[in-house]
Formats: structure tokens, C-alpha cells, sequence
């Protein structure tokens, strides 16, 4: 093999190794990449109906009204799943159903901060503060995960509050 082959080989290896982990990719980050990119435009939409409405909570009653009335539809008309009887919904933790209140929560904080800090500097602290609390839910096995801290999640963290501090400037 002359160092022509050599070279042409090596190439080809890199390129098949690179299409290799390609497949190995889990695809749907990408749509969890577009689905998180909805957030900002949803944090200024609702951060602007509350300065209309003159009030946040107000804001983040019509955002929850709008959520029940496409969920509605989806699951009516298209999804028709089969409900859980009423024995069945007794034998849930009570503690499963407070994501609600953690959602009113966080719109309204949005409406809140929005106008404040900027759409930015929001979903900056919202990532930084998701990832953080993620890391610890997965570490300690709580919340039905388990997924223990590693050099490169904290490493990932502190790039996130290095972010934060960036996108002050």
C-alpha cells in the first residue's frame, strides 16, 4: 500500500466512523433541542399578556386555559385513550399530582422575571436551575431516577453558571 492508499483509507475510516456513531445518535435530542426552543417564545408571550392583563397570575390562568383546552382536543377527538377508573387514580401517590402547582409556579416566576431579566437571562437560569436539580434527582435515585454525578455533568453545570455570568455582560 503506497501512502496514497494510506491516506485514502485513514480518510475513509474517519468518515465511516464518524457515520458509525451518527447511528448511534439518539435523534430525538434534536426534538427535544426544537421543543426547548419553544420555551423562550412561550416565556415572551406570556410575560406580554401579563403586562395586558396586569397581572401575572392572570397571565398564567390564560396560559393553563389554553393547555387544557389543546389537551382536551388531542385527548377527545384524536388520542382516545382509555381513562383510569377512580380505584385506580386512589392508588397514586398523592404527591404524583402536584406538578400542576410546580407548573403554575414556574409560568408565573416567567411572567414575573420576563420583563425584568430578559428572555435570556431567564431560560438562562431555567436551564442552569433544571440541570442542577436534574443531576441531584438522577444522583440520589430520587424521584424514580438513577443516574449518578459525573465529572462531566458537574463540568457541564459549571459551563452553565460560566453562561449565566456571560450573558450579564
Amino acid at each position: 500500500m503506497n501512502k496514497y492508499e494510506s491516506v485514502l483509507n485513514s480518510k475513509k475510516t474517519t468518515i465511516f466512523a464518524v457515520m458509525e456513531n451518527l447511528g448511534k445518535f439518539n435523534w430525538l435530542i434534536i426534538v427535544a433541542v426544537l421543543v426547548g426552543g419553544l420555551m423562550p417564545i412561550q416565556s415572551s408571550i406570556n410575560a406580554w399578556l401579563g403586562q395586558y392583563l396586569k397581572s401575572p397570575f392572570q397571565a398564567t390562568l390564560v396560559n393553563f386555559m389554553g393547555g387544557v383546552v389543546v389537551l382536551a382536543v388531542l385527548l377527545i377527538i384524536f388520542l382516545r385513550p382509555e381513562y383510569p377508573t377512580l380505584a385506580e387514580l386512589r392508588q397514586i401517590p398523592w404527591y404524583l399530582f402536584v406538578g400542576g402547582a410546580f407548573g403554575v409556579v414556574f409560568v408565573t416566576a416567567i411572567v414575573l422575571l420576563t420583563p425584568r431579566i430578559g428572555i435570556t437571562n431567564m431560560m438562562a437560569g431555567i436551564l442552569t436551575g433544571q440541570l442542577i436539580i436534574a443531576v441531584l434527582l438522577d444522583h440520589f435515585g430520587w424521584l424514580n431516577n438513577h443516574h449518578p454525578i459525573t465529572p462531566t455533568r458537574i463540568a457541564g453545570i459549571i459551563l452553565l453558571i460560566l453562561g449565566i455570568i456571560l450573558t450579564q455582560k
